[in-house]
């Protein structure tokens, strides 16, 4: 009886402590202390091979109070910086590149090719509608979950040499 109850017992404890071990709890508000006005992404495309495509955020968020500061934006499997518009610092943008490889180091010294840094992933599972936006209250994070973001029409910028020469 004693050994079924060690048994039983150790099992318990490397239950509850590999409970432990698992991932950082990320606990989504409902009542943020302010207010998304509008929300939407919008895929685009350059108009030369190198200049690549992806989806551009926006964020708008009224009645903000200045101990919030907005971290980042979690969208699709990725997150990136939310950038706060100079000309209007109630909207923040996070543009997600589609990965074309292009910020790969293929080199011979092993030391320049670890340099390679793999996007961030998002811990979170979201539709491709949805968006995270994490946020501090002094100091202590905050997640949002922003749903029903409106798609934009897709924006496929021109083909021509900037400075005017093709």
């Amino acid at each position: 009886m004693k050994k079924l109850f060690k048994i039983l017992s150790l099992s318990i404890f490397v239950i509850g402590i590999s409970g432990c071990a698992g991932g950082k709890d990320y606990l989504l508000e409902q009542n943020p202390p302010f207010t998304v006005s509008t929300a939407y992404f919008q895929k685009w495309v350059a108009g030369i091979k190198e200049g690549g495509s992806g989806t551009k955020v926006h964020i708008t968020i009224e009645n903000i109070k200045e101990e919030i500061s907005v971290k980042e934006i979690f969208f699709g499997d990725r997150i990136l910086s939310a950038h706060r518009h100079p000309q209007n610092i109630d909207s923040y943008t996070a543009d997600f590149k589609d990965e074309a490889r292009q910020d790969v180091v293929m080199d011979g010294d092993a030391v320049k090719e670890s340099q390679n840094i793999p996007p961030e992933k998002s811990p979170f599972s979201l539709r491709k509608n949805e968006a995270i936006l994490s946020y501090t209250i002094k100091g202590e994070m905050h997640y949002y979950k922003i749903s029903n973001l409106e798609e934009k029409p897709l924006i496929a910028y021109p083909s021509s040499n900037p400075n005017g020469r093709n």
